[in-house]
């Protein structure tokens, strides 16, 4: 029996009221939202009802043009933020974790609000074009058209969906008010970094910067090797290793892929934790 807590149908259930087009709201992609879903459901939001695109910067509208990690990271805070000062919530989800594909369950939490906000959103549009110097002040003006207006019957459903506490009582972050748990907590964090440390020294990884080189040197062996490459002066020939040895060789590549994914989720947690000392 699955012991997998289902994060995803309260999302696909949140949505449903809306009735877009696309994309297809599916379990595999609600698991682990990619920031390209996500981005298309802002899309088609739009698209019917015309309910975000104010606030979001034009250049960031096309996904086309939200191609690095950077911009990636200012779309979703631009949307986090407005839905925190619209919904009157604090959300707890990161944008890096989002674009990591960390969180998932954070992430649907995010979307549930998302498609809650959409009456919401149009009528905080109407009022910023009724006063068009705060809306100036706030956020990109657009110059799409106004969209289909989110109807009664969409709102009593929307209004039947439970929306989840934006931090889950498991989540909320430490009181670190009081100076015995500021201790507390320091300690641990401080404990836990050590302890990775350690861990780190045993796997051989050269985590280390790189000495200073030669650009120019640099430069040569890369053509150098291109060259190589491109006019080969022996004739290659397959592998003669079995294929019992391969199969070997890939297994214990994916278990490294495994091991230094499940690295990197400790240290976004130890990290998260050395923050909230000095936040």
């Amino acid at each position: 029996m699955s012991d997998e807590v289902d994060f995803w149908s309260a999302t696909i259930s949140a949505y449903e009221p809306l009735q877009l087009p696309a994309p297809q709201l599916t379990p595999k992609l609600l698991k682990k939202p990619p920031f390209r879903f996500i981005h298309d459901i802002v899309c088609n939001i739009d698209a019917r009802f015309a309910a975000y695109d104010h606030m979001i910067p034009v250049d960031l509208r096309d996904s086309a043009q939200v191609n690095t990690k950077e911009k990636k990271i200012e779309y979703l805070t631009t949307l986090i933020q407005y839905i925190n000062k619209l919904m009157k919530v604090e959300l707890d989800v990161n944008p890096k974790k989002i674009v990591s594909g960390h969180e998932p369950e954070k992430t649907n939490i995010f979307l549930q609000y998302l498609a809650a906000g959409v009456g919401y959103a149009q009528q905080d549009k109407a009022a910023q074009a009724a006063s068009p110097s705060k809306a100036k002040s706030d956020y990109s003006t657009s110059s799409s058209p106004s969209g289909t207006a989110i109807t009664s019957s969409t709102r009593d459903t929307q209004a039947n969906h439970t929306l989840p506490s934006p931090t889950s009582p498991a989540q909320k972050k430490l009181t670190l008010s009081d100076p015995a748990v500021y201790l507390s907590s320091r300690i641990a964090a401080f404990d836990a970094a050590t302890r990775f440390d350690v861990k780190l020294s045993g796997y051989s990884m050269d985590l280390k910067p790189r000495d200073d080189v030669d650009v120019r040197a640099e430069g040569e062996s890369i053509v150098r090797m291109w060259k190589e490459l491109a006019n080969p002066q022996v004739e290659t020939q397959p592998s003669k290793m079995q294929s019992e040895a391969l199969e070997t060789a890939i297994d214990r590549q994916l278990e490294t892929i495994k091991m230094v994914r499940a690295l990197l989720d400790e240290n976004d947690g130890i990290i998260e934790k050395l923050e909230a000392l000095v936040s």
